[in-house]
């Protein structure tokens, strides 16, 4: 779907990117967390979200967003709109709250990140697996280690396997050392 019909769909305003509105835009993903929106956003997503900062602005950078729509009638300050015009990352406002927004460009035939928590398509090192399955045959876990079907949260940080860092974190650490990479 074209973000110019998104636009017209959500009665949406475009505070940057203008000049984008026809690029393709392949899935839909509506979180006001910005850590599900790492763990479970896929493909060139738009992400709809309530959070005007800019760590929304930095997530959408690291997975790569198609755009970002604000609902709820938030407005992005200038500090906001000047980096996402930096980064050529399209930003439109709607006043729809959240469920109406998701509800009607699925309606419209955008699909959703297909991915659901507990999938395996998230890749994990294979240390973190080996250790994990270690510890799952030994009947004990690696410190800091999750129990059998939460594997794809626990990431590896400084040489061990950590639970509840941050995904940033994660990824500077992992491109500090790429052998860490899976």
């Amino acid at each position: 779907m074209k973000l110019r019909e998104i636009q017209a769909i959500l009665e949406a305003e475009v505070f940057t990117g203008a000049d984008k509105l026809d690029l393709e835009v392949e899935a839909g993903f509506g979180s006001d967390l910005m850590s599900d929106v790492l763990a479970f956003a896929c493909g060139r997503v738009l992400l709809l979200t309530g959070l005007t900062n800019a760590h929304v602005i930095h997530t959408a950078a690291m997975i790569d967003a198609a755009a970002i729509v604000f609902v709820r009638g938030k407005r992005p300050d200038k500090n906001l709109i000047n980096a996402a015009a930096n980064l050529g990352l399209p930003l439109l406002g709607t006043r729809l709250l959240m469920y109406d927004s998701c509800g009607r460009l699925f309606q419209a035939g955008l699909k959703g990140c297909s991915r659901e928590a507990g999938d395996d398509q998230v890749a994990t090192s294979s240390w973190e697996s080996k250790q994990t399955q270690e510890g799952k045959e030994a009947g004990t876990l690696p410190h800091g280690a999750m129990p059998a079907g939460r594997e794809r949260s626990v990431g590896v940080l400084r040489g061990r396997v950590s639970p509840g860092r941050s995904y940033w974190r994660y990824r500077k650490t992992c491109l500090d050392r790429p052998e860490w990479l899976p």
